[in-house]
């Protein structure tokens, strides 16, 4: 399973220039995949009323049609918070719609950034930080959930990511021997 360190997260995003013309928009893009664990057909297909409020406040959950046309919220942190602001901010500064049922990813044709080209921006990203980590919309979506499995219990990793069954979800938990020391020895009192 492929994780990026936070190290290698903060490198990835160190290389993308804010001021490249779609280098704010790429930044929120990869802050939002790492901070939810949507998959790239949910990212891609999130709309600015998915994300945001009517009055224009990002929203506390999203609502996404996972796999199999299952839905599921997932909550949204203060940096998911963040850089969905700094998207509808980024649509709205470059004259693309922010209306509710507007994409909020784009590209420069105005039309929703396809699955495909998301792939493509973070794999370039990749390159261009020198990562030696194979990168994808789904790393983004294993760290996220590795990290929440480090401080959530299983089942609420399990709704976060929207599986069906808790072995599916399993692969996230990482046990290291010393990790495993400390648990027993708290068995005991110690």
């Amino acid at each position: 399973m492929r994780i990026l360190l936070p190290s290698q997260e903060q490198q990835l995003l160190s290389v993308i220039r804010p001021r490249e013309p779609f280098g704010a928009r790429d930044r929120a893009l990869i802050t939002l995949a790492l901070h939810t664990g949507l998959r790239s057909h949910e990212l891609t297909a999130l709309d600015v009323g998915h994300v945001m409020t009517w009055d224009g406040f990002p929203r506390q959950w999203v609502e996404v049609v996972g796999k199999g046309g299952h839905q599921r919220q997932v909550p949204l942190n203060a940096a998911a918070r963040q850089a969905v602001i700094d998207l509808v901010h980024f649509n709205r500064s470059r004259g693309f719609a922010v209306a509710g049922e507007s994409p909020l990813l784009v590209t420069r044709c105005h039309r929703r950034l396809p699955t495909r080209s998301l792939r493509d921006l973070i794999q370039r990203y990749r390159e261009r930080a020198d990562l030696d980590v194979r990168c994808s919309p789904h790393t983004f979506r294993h760290t996220f959930a590795s990290r929440l499995a480090s401080c959530a219990p299983l089942p609420a990793v399990q709704v976060a990511l929207g599986h069906r069954r808790l072995s599916s979800t399993q692969v996230y938990t990482h046990t290291s021997p010393a990790e495993l020391a400390a648990a027993v020895a708290r068995l005991a009192g110690g």
